[in-house]
């Protein structure tokens, strides 16, 4: 059975072979912040100093040392796993500093923990916790802020595992006694599965969610006007956490970048003609096959070359050891893309044996921490929390 079946259109190509290779590459350097089996991070002017920190499960990491501090405890459970799949830093309570929120895999329970302040970081019992909601769900893949109504402030979404769970979007908001609170609201009653992704997919102006089970599409009055319609276009099968929709070849409408997250496999989808009923319809594109569980995806210009690179890697244990490929060497990469011949280039960041050296979790983080000019890369997962220094250009011999 394929990989992922697109309005009954198959095409698979596979990663160009390189006519030359690259005259110079980049120079990284690796720094282990923890070893533990937290998958979610985020990156945020914690303190207040001007310097981009590190969110990452049960700690922050003051920059520009990346000194250790506590932020809450987590629950372990399974064989293998922390309940943290996903960090945010948000101003919750308004009061001008960055606060954390999170939930957790198997937790119904959304919180956010209220940052103390200068001189109250070091406390051994972190930063005081406040339930926003209780979501009633207890299968919760990855979590994103999303501005889904243009309105400057971003929602809560969950993408769940369980296919037939709801698709809700949470609005930040204040109950009655000025208590931050999320507001639920339902955009689709049964419509949920592994991947999510955001965009703007008919070019209608507005935010479109695509997940594993097809895309919805965003009413025409507004994100929380009324329930959004379901376009059982396609399937994507496990999909990464994001899915990324972006008009790659530039001919005016999205396509869509996606990793089976528990096999081999990474794809873009190139959009065709709609059908006469209008519905989507794609050709599919192999990237690489070549390493396993690229369970999430970032997109950001880490050359400066003023265009977007594709960044992933291996999750290691991504299901406790169980899926294809777990013992594989763990791997962080970028590819490049070419959008005068629509190919790809593979450029390995670090690599390793299994559960050894930095591999992905939930979230891959991107951004200058230390202005020197270069992206630097944060990732969580099962082999540890790690920053990838990025130190541009190798120096010509």
């Amino acid at each position: 059975m394929p990989p992922a079946v697109i309005a009954g259109i198959l095409a698979i190509t596979s990663v160009s072979a390189q006519k030359k290779t690259p005259p110079k590459k980049l120079r990284w350097k690796i720094q282990q912040l923890h070893r533990d089996n937290n998958e979610g991070c985020a990156l945020g002017d914690i303190n207040g100093d001007g310097k981009v920190d590190v969110v990452a499960g049960e700690y922050w990491y003051e920059a520009p040392e990346f000194k250790q501090h506590r932020l809450r405890h987590l629950i372990p459970f399974g064989k293998d796993y922390l309940q943290d799949n996903s960090d945010h830093v948000l101003d919750v309570d308004g009061d001008g500093d960055l606060d954390v929120v999170a939930g957790g895999f198997t937790l119904p329970e959304v919180y956010w923990f209220e940052n103390p302040g200068p001189g109250k970081y070091d406390s051994p019992d972190g930063w005081t916790a406040h339930q926003l909601v209780d979501t009633g769900t207890k299968h919760n893949e990855a979590t994103y802020l999303r501005d889904l109504d243009g309105d400057g402030t971003p929602e809560w979404v969950e993408d769940s595992w369980k296919d037939d769970n709801p698709m809700e979007a949470y609005q930040f908001a204040q109950d009655e006694n000025g208590k931050p609170i999320l507001k639920r609201h339902t955009l689709s009653e049964h419509g949920q599965g592994h991947g999510i992704g955001f965009g703007d997919l008919n070019k209608d102006g507005k935010e479109d969610i695509i997940f594993m089970q097809g895309w919805l599409e965003q009413p025409a009055d507004g994100a929380f006007s009324g329930r959004w319609k379901w376009h059982k276009d396609f399937e994507l099968p496990h999909g990464s956490c994001p899915i990324l929709i972006v008009d790659l070849d530039e001919d005016g409408d999205n396509d869509i970048i996606w990793a089976d997250g528990h096999n081999y496999g990474l794809y873009w989808e190139e959009r065709q003609e709609p059908q006469s009923d209008g519905a989507t319809t794609w050709r599919q594109h192999l990237i690489d096959k070549k390493f396993s569980q690229g369970h999430s995806l970032a997109w950001a210009d880490i050359d400066n070359d003023q265009e977007p690179e594709l960044i992933t890697g291996k999750r290691y244990h991504a299901h406790s050891g169980n899926d294809p490929g777990a013992e594989d060497g763990n791997t962080i990469q970028y590819y490049d893309w070419n959008k005068n011949d629509h190919t790809w280039t593979k450029h390995v960041i670090a690599q390793g044996t299994a559960g050894e050296g930095p591999g992905i979790g939930l979230q891959i983080r991107v951004a200058d921490l230390d202005n020197n000019g270069w992206k630097d890369i944060v990732v969580p997962g099962k082999s540890g929390t790690y920053i990838i220094w990025n130190q541009g250009w190798t120096k010509p011999k």
